[in-house]
């Protein structure tokens, strides 16, 4: 049995995962844990370093004051995307998430890829990882049940975004060809969920004219965030890169079409279940936004893909292949 000891967290906030078996090192909180660097770095730190048997960082720069050097066991980490190196200028911190990301693969005994596109990039920027990686697929927690049935959805055809707006995400690009959609199919809307606009982002909407068809949502909670999936009538996503892309898998759970980008991770999530076009073609956006805000012939075969694709990704394989590794290591 494996019984897990977080650290670097204050509390188990609803951000953090509750469970019976999840501890944290009993001096967290404790006026023993607030009295300063000097004492945590010395015998309660040791406590912990001597109660474990694998450490596996939720990413590369450790809490709590620790070295990687700090630990004589085994370690397992996970390789989500290199787009602090394949996009050093799009990304803040980038030279130093990129180090403590190599530092971090080449001490590890074992590294898991969220995808095949980033067990590529990996070994690319950081060869000398082959040969310790393996690819576990992320899971969505979504059921896939209680899609729209589409007898309202084209009244007024909804679009979504969903998640990050930066650079290689080519959020401005989805705006331009969303307002040449809008020439021809004036009824369609766009929601965009995640991070409130900026001042750039209102600049770009209210020069493309779309002032009235695009709708922000601000970090909407988990069941609203699945009722916008519901009502729309396909997720827009034309990042340029995805270590895996979580929000493809979302929209097939909520009987949505996922339309991408054909690139990096994407073709692996979304297979035969989407739609996946070039991420620099505005006007390939454009005409697919146009046929979809109308049922179209397929569409109901498409969105069955979906619900049946989205199944081969669950968390608890996730885990499963998680707890493989950690037994070959201890």
């Amino acid at each position: 049995d494996f019984y897990p000891l977080v650290t670097g967290v204050d509390d188990f906030g609803r951000n953090v995962p509750r469970h019976p078996n999840l501890k944290q090192p009993d001096w967290m909180g404790s006026r023993i844990g607030r009295a300063g660097a000097r004492l945590c770095k010395g015998w309660l730190r040791r406590r912990v370093l001597d109660s474990i048997d694998l450490v596996h960082p939720t990413y590369y720069d450790l809490t709590e004051g620790y070295e990687l050097s700090d630990f004589k066991c085994p370690m397992v980490t996970t390789v989500h995307d290199l787009i602090h190196a394949r996009f050093p200028s799009q990304a803040d911190n980038a030279a130093r998430i990129a180090r403590e990301q190599r530092e971090s693969v080449l001490r590890a005994e074992r590294v898991v890829c969220v995808s095949e596109s980033t067990k590529r990039d990996l070994l690319e920027f950081i060869p000398e990882a082959a040969g310790k990686t393996e690819v576990i697929y992320h899971g969505v927690s979504f059921s896939a049940n209680g899609a729209n049935d589409g007898t309202d959805l084209f009244e007024s055809p909804t679009f979504l975004y969903v998640g990050g707006r930066w650079g290689y995400k080519n959020f401005y690009l989805l705006l331009r060809a969303f307002a040449k959609a809008v020439s021809v199919a004036p009824r369609i809307k766009l929601i965009v969920a995640g991070y409130p606009f900026t001042g750039d982002d209102r600049w770009e909407i209210h020069f493309l004219g779309l002032t009235d068809k695009v709708k922000s949502v601000v970090f909407p909670e988990e069941a609203a965030l699945q009722e916008l999936y519901r009502k729309s009538v396909a997720l827009l996503y034309p990042s340029r890169y995805e270590g895996f892309g979580i929000p493809a898998l979302e929209a097939m759970a909520c009987g949505t079409i996922p339309v991408t980008a054909n690139t990096t991770s994407l073709p692996e999530v979304v297979g035969d279940a989407g739609i996946m076009l070039d991420p620099t073609d505005e006007d390939a956006w454009a005409e697919c936004m146009v046929k979809l805000s109308q049922s179209f012939p397929g569409r109901t075969q498409m969105l069955e893909r979906g619900r049946k694709r989205v199944k081969q990704f669950t968390w608890a394989e996730c885990a499963r292949r998680h707890l493989e590794i950690y037994r070959r290591l201890t």
